[in-house]
């Protein structure tokens, strides 16, 4: 994707982490051989099945199987049970994340004899897990990497801050790239990350039951009714970060990937972009690594811009009505150029 947007001198945000992110989904995650024939059909299978998400006749439950989304996921569903199928004929793959489900088992018996069972997930919590790795992997990844390029363009500082930490991070360890090294060693790419998912995450939350009243705010909640968590309100009102006049949620003067650096400003247990307790993304790991490599390769390979010259001197960002995680209708445009340091071989080497 890299070499692409270099090659074209310019790029549209949203396109490029889209088709990246997929490449990851149907490649790493499932471990598809699809034709190229094939992956332009993939991808509108998962756009169809994603904006089922906002379609009210499946959202209120209405004919939902005359939606191009139940059309759309019994498609990836038939893709992920013929992998599956696949596998069991001739073993695992040791390459995809599916290929890990499908072979993993427990430790021990479930007698607790040391023998091990023969599978810990069934083949519906396989497929129902891919899907789920599909949506975090490819759809939230996405748009948070679109954002997070919008957010730099329009505070080029935090950018150049972005670039310097991997210099020095080739400086030390030439082209590596591994998980490990991220992790350890780039704690401004990961604070970039927080920073956009913290700005917007997810539009809503999650529906859930409530299992005892409760009274919160003054305001009683009966036993047994439904309530839903707000992961933007959560992240607005964390008493670390707020401020009464709504400057820490603003794209432009609330966007400081800093505050991750130190423990006085650093959110709270209430940053939830990707939920909280047992019901924790299980694709979390997954989109953080696909990010901060997107992330550091862009910054170790070129230099970018916005095209749009209005919002850095005082435009309002336009956010598309209906999407998962709020997404600039422009797509975020950008013009770009080949970094002033490249890097020092012909291929960013990326080890797990």
């Amino acid at each position: 994707q890299v070499d692409r947007m270099l090659a074209d001198g310019t790029a549209n945000s949203e396109e490029t982490c889209t088709a990246y992110t997929l490449d990851v989904a149907w490649k790493q995650i499932l471990g598809l051989s699809l034709s190229e024939e094939e992956v332009p059909i993939f991808s509108q299978m998962v756009d169809q099945w994603i904006a089922g998400f906002a379609d009210l006749r499946v959202v209120f439950n209405v004919f939902p199987k005359r939606s191009g989304a139940f059309r759309a996921k019994a498609y990836l569903t038939r893709k992920i049970e013929e992998k599956i199928d696949q596998l069991e004929r001739n073993g695992p793959d040791d390459e995809s994340t599916l290929s890990a489900m499908v072979f993993a088992a427990d430790e021990g018996g479930e007698d607790g004899t040391e023998e091990p069972s023969k599978r810990k997930l069934t083949r519906e919590q396989i497929v129902e897990n891919s899907l789920l790795l599909i949506l975090a992997g490819s759809e939230t990844s996405a748009s948070t990497l679109t954002n997070a390029l919008l957010f730099l363009g329009l505070s080029p500082d935090k950018w150049m801050k972005l670039v310097e930490e991997q210099r020095a991070m080739m400086t030390k360890h030439g082209d590596d790239m591994s998980r490990e090294l991220l992790d350890r060693e780039c704690p401004y790419l990961e604070g970039v990350i927080k920073e956009t998912m913290r700005l917007k995450p997810l539009s809503s939350g999650a529906p859930r039951v409530v299992k005892s009243t409760v009274t919160i705010d003054g305001y009683q909640i009966p036993k047994g009714w439904g309530v839903n968590w707000n992961v933007l309100l959560t992240h607005e009102n964390d008493p670390v970060t707020y401020r009464e006049d709504g400057s820490h949620m603003n794209v432009k003067d609330g966007f400081e990937p800093e505050r991750w650096l130190d423990e006085a400003t650093r959110p709270t247990a209430d940053f939830i972009p990707m939920g909280a307790g047992p019901r924790y993304c299980l694709g979390a790991t997954l989109a953080y690594t696909e990010m901060k490599v997107f992330l550091a390769t862009l910054a170790r390979r070129m230099d970018f811009a916005l095209v749009d010259d209005a919002l850095t001197s005082g435009q309002d960002v336009e956010w598309k009505r209906m999407s998962i995680i709020p997404l600039p209708k422009d797509g975020v445009p950008i013009v770009v150029k080949p970094a002033l340091v490249t890097k020092t071989s012909d291929q960013v080497v990326v080890s797990a």
